[in-house]
């Protein structure tokens, strides 16, 4: 007898993830698809919407379907997760008007002094508000086009059902527009900073369902015709209930494109269906909704990716070949030939700028402590290290008088490294519980189970679902060299802050 199943699915920056599961947690298919960004500007970052949030799903949907005895008719439900804040906007048949501006893009930075100062916020160029303001103000003509805008999620959602809807707790980082008691649009703010409310979303918490798949997109994707489809839900929440985090001060470390520590405030399970759970827990969207974020680094496993394409393509690929390792295998090789603290060499992994502890749109990457002695492996081993010092810093920052996090979970693709985990362990003081096998995709398949009534509560998930691999404990051995290099990417960062400011590139129109 065929199991019914749950379709999981995630569009990241680097990719497409998709998974077809059962209720006791157990994988019958899953596929992954690449796709990168474009950088058209300095501090600009953008995706192509029909390419990434569209038709790379649907492949992976399709190639879901071809597996081994899988018919359309075993799905149940749907949930997705993706990639936030973006602002993709569209005309009134979901076409792109352009391409989609990503959370990483820091084009918008004078609407972000502005919407601070106006209303007295704490905004960055991370939330969505900015990034529209910025919209209708430098693209009028594309801006005259537009009658909805996405994030990667949600316009998957939209092409699947035809439902223009956006969830709870992404809207807690749009800014200043939404307001949560109501679950409603500021129409004050809006009107103030010149926002059509005519092309503003529905919104629902992310355990409901909203809508099925359409005729249309069931001829597209295979899938079949009323399928019940969830509104769909940021990656980083996806990704914390694969890992199980999912109570207060429990968290996970995200070695993804983006790295990421966002501390729970406030039980998953109500936010999930709540459809305002933030003031009545005291919180507020300027408080990250029903996270803390001490650590947020916008080129995490970029930064790994980045080495790999520019300092070890042929050598990485000729490795695959002959030893049968992928590239990150071979380069975590290179890593270990070098002791912790690579030498002196300190990297301010700044990339695409800095978000926590501090938001600094202006700074840059920086490799401080270079000699002669130093090699390539130097540089790699610095890039991992410098996500251990981000967090430690970020922990330090938010929790002055010490961290309440019960529980670390180790996930995304970078935790594969037990390298970099004894590194982030040895550097922030930390032991970490490896979950091989949280993914977002997992967590919108779960998700998708509680919106059926399959389970009541996250006990399943954390008994059969959630299987711990490994768990890294620090090496006292090691504390006493992190320490000086902790302390020097510390003085970096505060002396460094006004060179950022005066050799920043400049903001283009």
């Amino acid at each position: 007898m065929r199991e019914d199943l749950l379709l999981g699915i995630d569009i990241g920056t680097q990719g497409v993830k998709g998974i077809l599961v059962d209720s006791s947690g157990r994988i019958h298919a899953q596929h992954h698809i690449e796709h990168g960004c474009f950088y058209p500007q300095p501090d600009w970052c953008e995706q192509d919407m029909t390419t990434n949030w569209w038709q790379n799903p649907v492949l992976v949907i399709r190639t879901l379907l071809e597996a081994d005895e899988i018919s359309q008719d075993q799905i149940k439900a749907i949930s997705v997760s993706g990639l936030y804040p973006a602002l993709g906007p569209t005309d009134g048949n979901g076409n792109p008007v352009s391409r989609a501006i990503l959370y990483s893009d820091n084009r918008s930075v004078a609407e972000v002094q502005e919407i601070n100062r106006v209303r007295n916020l704490q905004l960055t160029t991370e939330e969505l508000t900015p990034k529209l303001v910025w919209f209708l103000r430098h693209e009028p003509q594309l801006a005259s086009q537009m009658r909805m805008f996405f994030d990667a999620a949600h316009y998957l959602v939209y092409r699947l059902s035809g439902e223009y809807v956006t969830d709870t707790i992404t809207t807690g980082l749009y800014g200043a527009i939404y307001q949560s008691p109501s679950a409603s649009w500021r129409e004050d703010v809006c009107e103030q900073f010149g926002i059509p409310l005519n092309i503003l979303p529905k919104v629902y918490p992310p355990g409901v369902f909203i809508g099925s798949v359409t005729q249309s997109a069931a001829e597209i994707t295979g899938l079949a015709v009323g399928t019940p489809v969830l509104p769909g839900m940021p990656d980083l929440v996806a990704s914390l209930l694969s890992a199980g985090a999912v109570h207060t001060y429990e968290t996970a470390a995200y070695y993804g494109t983006a790295g990421l520590v966002p501390v729970m405030k406030a039980d998953l399970l109500t936010g999930i269906f709540e459809p305002y759970p933030i003031e009545e827990r005291g919180l507020t969207p300027q408080d990250g909704y029903i996270f803390d974020y001490p650590t947020y680094s916008l080129t995490t496993g970029d930064l790994v990716r980045w080495f790999r394409d520019e300092f070890a393509p042929l050598e990485m690929a000729q490795e695959a070949l002959e030893n049968g390792v992928n590239a990150y295998v071979a380069l975590d090789k290179l890593a270990e030939s070098v002791p912790p603290g690579s030498e002196g060499l300190v990297l301010l992994p700044y990339f695409l700028g800095q978000r926590s502890p501090e938001f600094n749109p202006r700074a840059s990457g920086v490799f401080f402590g270079l000699r002669k002695g130093h090699s390539r492996n130097h540089l790699y081993r610095a890039i991992l290290e410098s996500f251990g010092f981000n967090i430690r810093h970020g922990l330090e920052s938010v929790y002055p008088q010490g961290h309440p996090i019960k529980r670390l979970i180790a996930t995304g693709g970078g935790a594969r490294s037990p390298l970099w985990r004894q590194i982030v362990s040895d550097i922030t003081g930390l032991s970490q519980e490896y979950v091989p096998e949280a993914d977002a995709p997992v967590g919108c398949a779960y998700l998708a189970g509680l919106a059926l009534g399959w389970f009541e509560d996250f006990k399943p998930l954390q008994d059969e679902w959630v299987r711990v691999d490994a768990i890294t404990h620090p090496d006292p051995n090691n504390a006493d060299r992190y320490e000086a290099a902790y302390q020097i990417y510390l003085e970096l960062h505060t002396a460094l802050r006004p060179v950022f400011e005066h050799s920043a590139v400049p903001q283009f129109d």
